[in-house]
């Protein structure tokens, strides 16, 4: 004869208020860390930016993001109009991503642990 194994789980329903919580808030998530990994980009930029009077590294910030349940974006950048001529003679951003992705990566990954440790 087979005996059965029994499991009981208590708490079922405070543990689907979490979840609920989480799904209501992912979008913010989401959005916050991925802005963590902006700031690394933003940083380094502005170590490597070519400086003549400093207005283009001080205008170096996230200036856009989106996000969604399933996606969230960041981009960073400037408004000075001759940063895109700055970035194609000395460039500044794309290496401030190349040189920095498992930072970028870490940052967002530390963001979201972070921030879902609160649902505990």
């Amino acid at each position: 004869m087979t005996e059965g194994l029994t499991i009981k789980v208590e708490g079922i329903k405070e543990l689907q208020a979490k979840f609920k919580l989480i799904g209501n808030d992912i979008q913010d998530i989401l959005s916050k860390s991925v802005s963590q990994g902006a700031a690394v980009v933003e940083r380094e930029a502005k170590q490597i930016v070519h400086v003549d009077t400093g207005r283009l590294r001080n205008s170096i910030r996230e200036i856009k993001t989106e996000s969604s349940a399933t996606r969230a974006e960041s981009q960073v950048g400037t408004d000075v109009e001759y940063g895109s001529d700055v970035e194609f003679r000395y460039p500044y951003l794309r290496p401030a991503i190349d040189n920095n992705e498992a930072e970028i990566k870490d940052a967002v990954e530390r963001s979201i642990k972070s921030r879902l440790a609160g649902y505990r």
